[in-house]
């Protein structure tokens, strides 16, 4: 197996830089050959949204690493997240990749589904709630299968060797090396088996749905109930996304194209 550790922290000697060349020495006992990739070492820049690379089929236009970065990440059969919690939630960097992913999307639609897990490194006090479900937003959209999801607390440089780092990683890895595809199951739990998001739309009634995958639940007691059929259709499945590319994005060039005329006459009494 080869294992890509990625650290989207800019903080060098910070608990994510600890726990990644950890996770890298552990990896080499255990027989895996292991690659720590940091996020920072890479210029991503903020997508323009002008679309051309998925209307136009052009390569993006943007001179960044973004196309580099994500043939790195992807030479790995499984990924190990590591970030820190900015304000709920993740670094802006790894959001600027996940704003990318129509450019990126022709180099990994073809991937074989692989295993990945999320560590988000964060304080004891309840300020992490969309930390991990954008975590592993972005292991999805890369076509990546979230096996896992921990969070490990500490603030200060090194806190979380002292508290369940270590261990998180050593049973992350494990997971990895160990992990065997198959579908998922009908079952309760307090979150989405999907993503791990423990934030939920409420439909109607007793009804509801996870935000990330779309994953629809019923509320059953102090958990959600879901079917497996559900399960294993949610939104980031290569047929969803390759679904939403034809039937949606690339539809909306011509769709906006009929609406030109109103748009002009619209910006025109608006003096806009």
């Amino acid at each position: 197996m080869h294992l890509v550790t990625l650290v989207a922290s800019e903080r060098r000697n910070g608990n994510c830089d600890l726990l990644g060349r950890y996770a890298e020495r552990y990896a080499s006992t255990s027989d895996v050959k292991s690659e720590l990739i940091y996020l920072k070492d890479f210029e991503i820049k903020q997508c323009q949204g002008c679309m051309r690379c998925v209307l136009n089929n052009e390569k993006c236009k943007i001179e960044d690493d973004i196309y580099t970065f994500i043939d790195v990440i992807q030479n790995g059969d499984a990924l190990l997240l590591l970030a820190p919690t900015y304000v709920l939630t993740v670094p802006g960097t790894l959001k600027m990749v996940m704003d990318r992913f129509l450019c990126i999307y022709e180099k990994v639609k073809d991937k074989p589904l692989r295993p990945g897990i999320s560590i988000g490194v964060c304080s004891p006090i309840d300020w992490n709630q969309f930390q991990l479900p954008l975590m592993n937003l972005f292991l999805l959209s890369l076509g990546y299968r979230v096996i896992n999801s921990y969070f490990v607390y500490g603030a200060g440089q090194g806190e979380v060797l002292l508290e369940n780092g270590v261990e998180t990683i050593e049973n992350s890895i494990k997971n990895l090396v160990e992990y065997r595809p198959k579908p998922y199951a009908s079952q309760i739990a307090k979150y989405c088996p999907i993503d791990f998001c423990t934030l939920f739309e409420r439909v109607e009634g007793d009804k509801f749905r996870c935000p990330v995958c779309l994953a629809p639940a019923v509320l059953k007691g102090d958990g959600f109930y879901f079917e497996a059929k559900d399960l294993n259709h949610h939104r980031w499945t290569k047929e969803n996304i390759h679904d939403h590319f034809v039937n949606w994005i690339l539809k909306t060039k011509p769709r906006y194209k009929t609406m030109l005329k109103e748009i002009f006459k619209k910006k025109r009494e608006l003096c806009l």
